[in-house]
């Protein structure tokens, strides 16, 4: 079987977006997803998982004037996380997608041992990688979010293949 980079992409479209994707996925929608509002995930066979959220412009801009700062906002979060003892942005970017502008952050996030009677759940012994992009589309009054969160078996060039999909996002 050829490796997913160089496979023939397929376009997934719902409630006026899109995006290309390898053949292999297969998706999940999230039972309370509605054109306002949801999150799909996309499941690859090796564990992979990409994510697209997306909710009503308005309702976002109310908090974060741009993308960037919603997309800065989301990386210092998961950064108070309370299991989270150590983080690191590998990369950030800057770059348009369906004539907006993405923000792209790739970090790595090192997870505390749980204390309590059993010790807890642990991260991977590497720490956990997240790849994410935000943008907002005022013509569609919706932002999105597409995101990653590496499994320890991810394969070295799953970003690559998570942008060249995100890079095919289509919007309105």
């Amino acid at each position: 079987m050829e490796p997913v980079m160089e496979q023939k992409m397929e376009q997934f479209s719902v409630y006026r977006f899109s995006m290309e994707y390898p053949p292999v996925c297969r998706f999940e929608f999230n039972p309370k997803t509605r054109r306002e509002k949801g999150d799909i995930v996309l499941h690859f066979p090796d564990k992979e998982k990409i994510f697209i959220s997306w909710g009503q412009l308005p309702v976002v801009l109310k908090k974060y004037e741009t993308a960037e700062a919603f997309a800065k906002h989301s990386i210092k979060s998961m950064t108070k996380s309370r299991t989270v003892n150590k983080s690191e942005i590998l990369t950030q970017d800057s770059f348009r997608v369906n004539s907006h502008d993405a923000y792209y952050n790739k970090a790595k996030f090192l997870e505390a041992g749980g204390g309590g009677l059993f010790g807890g759940r642990r991260g991977p012994p590497g720490g956990r990688i997240t790849c994410s992009v935000h943008l907002y589309c005022p013509n569609s009054s919706r932002y999105f979010v597409i995101y990653a969160l590496l499994t320890a078996h991810a394969p070295e060039d799953f970003d690559d293949l998570f942008l060249k999909m995100v890079k095919t996002f289509q919007c309105h």
